[in-house]
């Protein structure tokens, strides 16, 4: 008899997007499957000097620092945020809790606020790891379909009126797989229904500085002012390195004293070494010529691949909307039947990797098994011309086959 409980043995599922890399990785082809920021754009200079900063202080590596985060590092992303119109001024660094990635924000989420048969609201498509973090809990979903502005506040309201939700989550910039945006006149209607129907939103924002086109959309967390209806969500991971393993949540300080205590319960704080590395590159860096240079450089990948796919996937019959940011093309192959059969198909036969775009979606019985997500943030603009062929062979090839 196992002595393992329900939470390993039912509730968390195998992640789709990890099989498909792992697949990728032993059949070496060429990846459109991780979610990544390409190794190139890491700032490695700055980033072993100020881990080498900050060990010159020996006292860094001998205390537990608090379990919300060190100082300095929570009142520099306050700050920020405030500069970028995201925040309320009322909003500081008391507000801000460290997390290790956006990740372990959404499992503290989860094991914060979720018992076992409540209801969370997410988008349709969502983000697949945040499913098995609500899921791992016992939340049971419901869904508002998505257009190109975000959740279609109308669906969202059908829902609500039979649905007793606690939670909605969102990803509120170049959605993942989606890549849409929502807007600000969704965002304040959405806002309105939460206080109507006493949820709380949970936005997660990790593409926002990867924007390509057009201008910024305001947040949740800003409009909200001092109703205390959101916890928004951000990270390093995508604009300086995945590795530190440095993201943060915002909270209305009501939420703060508890939410460090579950902290304080589950692993005490995160490494203040890597806290404090992380602050002397952010008070170091020049943030506005970084990201500048990331936009550039996403944007060239985008448009590379984008080309490409013009010319050899869009005849066999893909259609897709070019995303003005983030990292993903969320394409659509209307004969195709099988996107899971599909994906192994392609990296097997024409060695290229995709994700089946069903696996995004909370209920893969009734998802779209015609979609595909394809990430462009790691394939330079020479790979992305093989990558586009392979893929218009492949479905070619497996459209004859089946």
């Amino acid at each position: 008899m196992s002595l393992l409980g329900k939470r390993v043995t039912e509730r968390i599922k195998p992640s789709a997007i990890t099989e498909m890399m792992i697949l990728v990785k032993k059949h070496k082809a060429i990846s459109l499957t991780a979610g990544e920021p390409s190794s190139e754009m890491y700032p490695v200079d700055l980033l072993r000097e100020t881990i080498e900063r900050a060990l010159r202080d020996p006292g860094i590596l001998s205390y537990y620092p608090l379990s919300t985060g060190i100082t300095e590092l929570r009142e520099w992303i306050a700050e920020w945020m405030k500069e970028d119109g995201l925040l309320p001024q009322s909003y500081g660094g008391e507000n801000v809790i460290m997390t290790n990635g956006s990740q372990d924000g959404l499992n503290l989420v989860s094991e914060a606020f979720i018992e076992p048969g409540d209801t969370v609201l997410v988008e349709n498509p969502t983000y697949p790891e945040a499913l098995l973090a609500f899921g791992k809990e016992g939340a049971r979903f419901v869904s508002v379909p998505v257009d190109k502005d975000g959740p279609i506040v109308e669906e969202m309201e059908k829902v609500l009126s039979q649905n007793k939700v606690k939670l909605f989550y969102t990803i509120v910039n170049f959605q993942n797989p989606s890549g849409c945006v929502t807007t600000e006149e969704r965002k304040k209607r959405i806002l309105e229904l939460a206080s109507r129907y006493g949820f709380l939103i949970i936005e997660d924002d990790p593409y926002r500085y990867l924007r390509y086109e057009g201008e910024h959309e305001g947040s949740y967390i800003g409009l909200a002012q001092e109703e205390d209806r959101v916890i928004y969500l951000g990270s390093f991971s995508k604009i300086i390195a995945p590795g530190i393993r440095c993201g943060y949540m915002v909270l209305p300080s009501k939420i703060v004293g508890p939410m460090g205590e579950l902290i304080l319960a589950t692993k005490l704080s995160l490494p203040a070494f890597l806290q404090r590395a992380t602050w002397e590159l952010l008070r170091n860096i020049d943030m506005k010529a970084h990201l500048a240079k990331l936009a550039d450089t996403y944007r060239t990948r985008r448009d590379a691949l984008h080309r490409f796919l013009q010319e050899k996937a869009v005849p066999q019959g893909m259609t897709y909307d070019l995303p003005k940011g983030g990292f993903f093309i969320w394409a659509r192959v209307p004969w195709l039947k099988d996107c899971f059969d599909f994906a192994k198909f392609a990296v097997l036969e024409e060695k290229v990797g995709v994700v089946p775009g069903a696996a995004f979606y909370p209920d893969v019985l009734t998802a779209d098994r015609s979609t595909l997500r394809l990430s462009f943030a790691k394939v330079p603009p020479e790979t992305a011309e093989e990558a586009g062929e392979r893929l218009g062979r492949a479905l070619a090839r497996y459209k004859e086959t089946r």
